[in-house]
Protein backbone atom coordinates (compact mmCIF):
# COMPACT_ATOMS: atom_id res chain seq x y z
CA UNK A 1 0.00 0.00 0.00
CA UNK A 2 2.82 2.31 1.13
CA UNK A 3 4.19 1.52 -2.57
CA UNK A 4 1.26 2.70 -4.20
CA UNK A 5 1.01 5.57 -2.54
CA UNK A 6 4.50 6.75 -3.21
CA UNK A 7 4.21 5.82 -6.59
CA UNK A 8 1.04 7.82 -6.77
CA UNK A 9 2.82 11.05 -5.19
CA UNK A 10 6.29 10.23 -7.56
CA UNK A 11 4.15 10.38 -10.68
CA UNK A 12 1.73 13.61 -9.83
CA UNK A 13 5.05 14.87 -8.59
CA UNK A 14 6.64 14.69 -12.30
CA UNK A 15 3.44 15.25 -13.91
CA UNK A 16 3.15 19.01 -12.37
CA UNK A 17 6.85 19.58 -14.07
CA UNK A 18 5.71 18.21 -17.89
CA UNK A 19 4.60 21.67 -19.34
CA UNK A 20 7.47 23.49 -16.88
CA UNK A 21 9.96 23.56 -20.20
CA UNK A 22 6.65 24.67 -22.46
CA UNK A 23 6.01 27.97 -19.95
CA UNK A 24 9.75 28.64 -19.73
CA UNK A 25 10.73 28.44 -23.25
CA UNK A 26 7.86 30.68 -23.97
CA UNK A 27 9.19 33.41 -21.89
CA UNK A 28 12.35 33.36 -22.83
CA UNK A 29 11.58 33.61 -26.17
CA UNK A 30 9.51 36.64 -24.58
CA UNK A 31 12.90 37.22 -22.74
CA UNK A 32 14.06 37.33 -26.52
CA UNK A 33 12.05 39.58 -28.54
CA UNK A 34 12.04 42.49 -26.11
CA UNK A 35 16.12 42.26 -26.22
CA UNK A 36 15.79 42.53 -29.58
CA UNK A 37 13.11 45.23 -29.39
CA UNK A 38 15.00 46.96 -27.17
CA UNK A 39 18.28 47.22 -29.27
CA UNK A 40 16.65 48.10 -31.89
CA UNK A 41 15.28 50.91 -29.68
CA UNK A 42 18.30 51.86 -28.24
CA UNK A 43 20.03 52.04 -31.94
CA UNK A 44 17.63 54.68 -33.15
CA UNK A 45 16.63 57.00 -29.80
CA UNK A 46 17.68 60.65 -30.51
CA UNK A 47 19.82 61.62 -28.00
CA UNK A 48 20.11 64.99 -29.92
CA UNK A 49 16.49 65.87 -29.56
CA UNK A 50 16.43 68.67 -27.24
CA UNK A 51 19.09 70.19 -29.58
CA UNK A 52 17.33 69.60 -32.39
CA UNK A 53 14.25 71.10 -30.99
CA UNK A 54 15.85 74.31 -29.54
CA UNK A 55 17.17 75.02 -32.80
CA UNK A 56 14.37 74.74 -35.06
CA UNK A 57 12.36 76.81 -32.05
CA UNK A 58 15.10 79.53 -32.48
CA UNK A 59 15.09 79.56 -36.05
CA UNK A 60 11.29 79.16 -36.05
CA UNK A 61 10.81 82.62 -33.74
CA UNK A 62 13.94 84.10 -35.89
CA UNK A 63 11.79 84.14 -38.76
CA UNK A 64 8.63 85.02 -37.21
CA UNK A 65 10.20 88.43 -36.09
CA UNK A 66 12.34 89.41 -38.88
CA UNK A 67 9.72 87.83 -41.55
CA UNK A 68 7.73 90.90 -42.85
CA UNK A 69 5.70 90.31 -46.67
CA UNK A 70 2.80 91.29 -47.90
CA UNK A 71 2.26 87.49 -50.14
CA UNK A 72 4.07 84.02 -49.73
CA UNK A 73 5.02 82.54 -51.93
CA UNK A 74 3.06 79.08 -52.22
CA UNK A 75 6.63 76.71 -51.92
CA UNK A 76 8.19 78.49 -49.33
CA UNK A 77 4.85 78.60 -47.00
CA UNK A 78 5.12 74.88 -47.53
CA UNK A 79 8.35 74.17 -46.40
CA UNK A 80 8.27 76.04 -43.45
CA UNK A 81 4.50 74.87 -42.69
CA UNK A 82 6.21 71.18 -42.77
CA UNK A 83 9.73 72.28 -40.34
CA UNK A 84 6.58 73.89 -37.95
CA UNK A 85 4.95 70.14 -38.26
CA UNK A 86 8.21 68.61 -37.65
CA UNK A 87 9.02 70.62 -34.85
CA UNK A 88 5.76 69.71 -33.02
CA UNK A 89 6.89 65.99 -33.57
CA UNK A 90 9.63 66.33 -31.10
CA UNK A 91 7.54 66.60 -27.96
CA UNK A 92 5.49 63.26 -28.70
CA UNK A 93 8.73 61.52 -30.28
CA UNK A 94 10.33 62.21 -26.55
CA UNK A 95 7.35 61.25 -24.70
CA UNK A 96 7.31 58.04 -26.36
CA UNK A 97 11.04 57.26 -25.99
CA UNK A 98 10.54 58.06 -22.03
CA UNK A 99 7.70 55.54 -22.22
CA UNK A 100 9.89 52.92 -24.31
CA UNK A 101 12.34 53.26 -21.71
CA UNK A 102 9.99 52.83 -18.81
CA UNK A 103 8.43 49.74 -20.46
CA UNK A 104 11.41 47.61 -21.64
CA UNK A 105 12.44 47.45 -18.09
CA UNK A 106 9.42 46.94 -16.56
CA UNK A 107 8.49 43.82 -18.96
CA UNK A 108 12.27 42.85 -18.55
CA UNK A 109 12.31 42.68 -14.64
CA UNK A 110 8.34 41.35 -14.90
CA UNK A 111 9.52 38.18 -17.00
CA UNK A 112 12.48 37.71 -14.66
CA UNK A 113 10.14 37.54 -11.98
CA UNK A 114 7.55 34.86 -13.92
CA UNK A 115 10.68 32.70 -15.24
CA UNK A 116 12.02 32.55 -11.12
CA UNK A 117 8.41 31.67 -10.25
CA UNK A 118 7.98 29.07 -12.69
CA UNK A 119 11.41 27.42 -12.75
CA UNK A 120 10.81 27.48 -9.04
CA UNK A 121 7.39 26.41 -8.80
CA UNK A 122 5.97 29.89 -7.03
CA UNK A 123 2.88 31.51 -7.38
CA UNK A 124 -0.52 29.12 -8.30
CA UNK A 125 0.74 27.14 -10.89
CA UNK A 126 -2.53 27.20 -12.80
CA UNK A 127 -2.14 30.89 -13.92
CA UNK A 128 1.12 30.70 -15.22
CA UNK A 129 -0.33 30.20 -18.44
CA UNK A 130 -2.69 33.04 -18.05
CA UNK A 131 0.34 35.41 -16.99
CA UNK A 132 2.41 34.29 -19.95
CA UNK A 133 -0.18 35.39 -22.20
CA UNK A 134 -0.59 38.59 -20.02
CA UNK A 135 3.00 39.00 -20.69
CA UNK A 136 2.63 38.14 -24.46
CA UNK A 137 0.04 40.69 -24.65
CA UNK A 138 2.17 43.63 -22.73
CA UNK A 139 4.92 42.71 -25.36
CA UNK A 140 2.78 43.21 -28.31
CA UNK A 141 2.19 46.84 -27.08
CA UNK A 142 5.56 47.76 -26.43
CA UNK A 143 6.05 46.48 -30.11
CA UNK A 144 3.08 48.59 -31.35
CA UNK A 145 4.74 51.79 -29.29
CA UNK A 146 7.97 51.25 -30.77
CA UNK A 147 7.02 50.94 -34.31
CA UNK A 148 5.07 54.04 -33.78
CA UNK A 149 7.99 55.83 -31.87
CA UNK A 150 9.99 54.71 -35.18
CA UNK A 151 7.64 56.00 -37.74
CA UNK A 152 6.96 59.75 -35.86
CA UNK A 153 11.18 59.54 -36.07
CA UNK A 154 11.62 58.72 -39.12
CA UNK A 155 9.20 61.36 -40.59
CA UNK A 156 10.38 64.24 -38.57
CA UNK A 157 14.03 63.49 -39.20
CA UNK A 158 13.27 63.62 -43.04
CA UNK A 159 11.59 66.59 -42.56
CA UNK A 160 14.64 68.04 -40.57
CA UNK A 161 17.05 66.97 -43.72
CA UNK A 162 15.16 68.16 -45.75
CA UNK A 163 14.20 71.88 -44.40
CA UNK A 164 16.39 72.52 -41.81
CA UNK A 165 19.92 74.13 -44.12
CA UNK A 166 16.56 75.38 -46.16
CA UNK A 167 15.35 77.54 -43.60
CA UNK A 168 18.74 78.33 -41.95
CA UNK A 169 19.76 80.28 -45.25
CA UNK A 170 16.23 81.52 -45.90
CA UNK A 171 16.43 83.40 -42.24
CA UNK A 172 19.82 84.71 -42.90
CA UNK A 173 19.13 86.04 -46.01
CA UNK A 174 16.40 88.11 -44.03
CA UNK A 175 18.46 89.06 -41.95
CA UNK A 176 21.61 89.92 -44.14
CA UNK A 177 18.54 92.41 -45.90
CA UNK A 178 17.91 94.62 -42.83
Amino acid sequence: MFKVFFLTVLLLCSCSDIGKEAKLSKIKALQSKLSKNKKSFEAMKVDTLFIMNQRSSDLERKLKQNYKSDSVDLNLGRRIDAYKRMRRMFGPLGALGTKLSNAFNEESLQLQHLYYDVENGFGPRDKYDEYIRLENKKCGQISILLADYLRIKTEAFEIYTDEHRFVVDFVQQILKKE
